[in-house]
């Protein structure tokens, strides 16, 4: 307690003791300047404090790279380095507005130059992958809309790579002017075909069958019989486009003459016939839609037995309200014998149903018009038939057609 009081007490004492001092009213600077300073100081437009002539110096510049070392990249999101390129290959031929493919630029011999080596590396290239996942062996769909050709279904091509079996029936009725059938009827039992190893590349069995012939005249060679048909088969190349809606093919049918001589389907030997196939589709009426097809090739004999021919056909169909489901369609067929046979002496030929090898028909033609429809059943399976009749004058019977009537089942994979 005496301390307390004692402490008070000094408190109090010093309080006492202390004297209060303030700053003086008026300002005065810490560090007063001499006149001249401040005579070097006045309002207005700003003067250089250094000798105007003397150099300006040039600021510095330092870089640094930063000590922090990049982080690792994503796992998976990394893309392989490439050292940069030297010489004129540095040179970067992507630029905006640098072309590099100028073979559009070029004459008509360059394009198509250009257009041939793109449908190879297309072929080469699909052949890489003929045989893998599950869709070896299946037909192009990139075409659906498109319906094969009824008439002359042993030279009349689709040109798509296809895998199908195509059994067909025709009958043809002949004049009665025909000094050897004389009103008679042939019949074709057969079956055609194609396997499509790649959407590029397909196998073509254009005929495999039976045919019946009924003459009612007949000569000591020919009279009513049944056999075994010629094999007509071969390879086909196909390029397709689904922005013009178009495709085209070229192929090699041999035509072999294994057939009975009792229905004149062993006449000479080979025949080699290279042809070329084209479909376009085009044009709009109401909801549907119009295709042209056309089979062009010649048939060169490998002996001087056998006559040599010159054929076009030629289709056009109308997808009937755009629902891929029915096609009307005409048909037109010729076909022009350049060289006589040597095998009868008979002054009219067989055209697609067989070669006779006759001796008087260089220069003649064959003309037919066919009229019918292709029905689309399902995805898998195709309908077709047709009417087809003769449009050249045939007084004298060289021309063998007066009516035909082909029909055929087409079952797809």
């Amino acid at each position: 307690m005496r301390t307390r009081i004692l402490l008070g007490i000094g408190l109090l004492l010093i309080g006492g003791a202390a004297t209060g001092q303030a700053q003086d009213v008026v300002w005065r600077a810490a560090n007063p300047v001499s006149l001249d300073a401040q005579k070097a100081v006045s309002l207005g437009r700003p003067t250089p404090l250094a000798d105007p002539g003397a150099p300006v110096p040039k600021p510095t510049v330092v870089r640094g790279q930063s000590g922090i070392p990049s982080p690792p990249p994503y796992p998976g999101s990394g893309t392989p380095v490439y050292p940069p390129p030297s010489g004129p290959a540095a040179r970067n031929i992507y630029d905006p507005g640098v072309v590099n493919n100028d073979s559009d630029l070029g004459n008509f011999w360059v394009r198509v130059g250009d257009k041939f080596k793109r449908c190879w590396d297309d072929v080469s290239g699909g052949a890489a992958g003929a045989f893998q996942g599950d869709k070896m062996f299946r037909s192009d769909t990139r075409f659906p809309h498109l319906a094969s050709p009824v008439s002359n279904p042993f030279y009349f091509i689709d040109a798509r790579a296809l895998t199908e079996i195509r059994p067909l029936f025709i009958w043809q009725h002949t004049p009665n002017s025909n000094p050897v059938w004389n009103g008679g009827n042939n019949f074709v039992f057969a079956a055609a075909g194609s396997v499509a190893i790649t959407p590029h590349i397909s196998l073509v069995v254009n005929r495999l069958g039976f045919e019946t012939i009924s003459p009612r005249g007949g000569t000591p060679d020919i009279s009513s019989s049944t056999g075994f048909s010629e094999v007509l088969l071969g390879p086909k190349i196909s390029f397709g486009s689904e922005t013009s809606n178009s495709v085209f093919a070229f192929g090699l049918t041999f035509d072999i003459p294994v057939g009975s001589s009792r229905v004149l389907q062993d006449t000479g030997h080979l025949m080699l016939i290279p042809y070329f196939s084209y479909a376009q589709s085009f044009g709009r009426f109401y909801d549907g839609q119009f295709t042209f097809m056309n089979t062009t090739g010649y048939t060169f004999r490998t002996d001087t037995t056998r006559t040599e021919a010159f054929f076009s056909s030629f289709h056009l169909d109308y997808n009937l309200g755009g629902a891929n489901r029915v096609y009307p369609l005409v048909e037109m067929n010729w076909r022009h014998y350049m060289r006589n046979g040597g095998a009868r002496a008979l002054n009219f030929e067989g055209s697609d149903l067989g070669n006779f090898g006759s001796m008087s028909v260089s220069g003649r033609d064959e003309l037919t018009l066919a009229l019918g429809a292709r029905v689309r059943i399902n995805n898998f399976a195709w309908w077709g038939i047709a009417a087809e009749f003769n449009v050249l004058p045939n007084g004298d019977g060289r021309h063998l057609d007066q009516f035909r009537l082909t029909t055929d089942l087409i079952f797809r994979y």
